[in-house]
């Protein structure tokens, strides 16, 4: 039987799941100190994201029970979850992996749209534009295909009126 503060901890990771998405990043936060990780919760939170601390059982348990995915291999060591939704994922995946280089947190895995991805290629996601980047570049693709399209439209418009006006001219 699970003692009640497993379960209250079970709850919460099941209610930041919910509220801040369903795509998570693990990371190794060995080595760093308190100020330095309290720093790294508040700029995770900035960016639309939730960072928490994750025992390895119920964090292993939950993903089996309510997500549906058993991975016991996500739950292996010292265990920092930063939990995100599309929009946050890879901005926040972003930042983590600049700031791995001149800090000692390190991106263990990652779970993205169901999907696991180990450390290498986590980094590889970190280089892939979001989903509203992506949207943007679309819009922009099409709003200059419309542009164009308006501009080809009015030249020949503009042409008939000076034929017209030509022709007016001439008589």
């Amino acid at each position: 039987m699970p003692s009640e503060r497993n379960l209250e901890l079970y709850s919460e990771i099941k209610e930041i799941y919910s509220k801040y998405g369903k795509n998570l990043i693990f990371v190794d936060f060995t080595g760093m100190n308190v100020e330095s990780i309290n720093s790294f919760r508040r700029e995770i939170k900035k960016r639309g994201a939730f960072y928490k601390v994750v025992k390895n059982t119920i964090g292993y348990r939950f993903l089996k029970e309510d997500v549906g995915l058993d991975l016991p291999e996500l739950f292996v060591g010292v265990n920092g979850v930063i939990f995100a939704d599309d929009n946050a994922f890879f901005d926040v995946l972003r930042y983590v992996v600049k700031l791995e280089k001149d800090n000692p947190i390190k991106i263990k895995n990652s779970l993205f749209e169901n999907r696991v991805y180990n450390r290498d290629a986590t980094i590889e996601l970190s280089k892939l534009p979001s989903k509203s980047e992506l949207i943007g570049y679309v819009v922009g693709a099409v709003g200059s295909s419309v542009s164009s399209f308006v501009y080809t439209i009015n030249n020949v418009v503009q042409s008939f009126v000076l034929v017209l006006k030509a022709i007016e001219d001439k008589k």
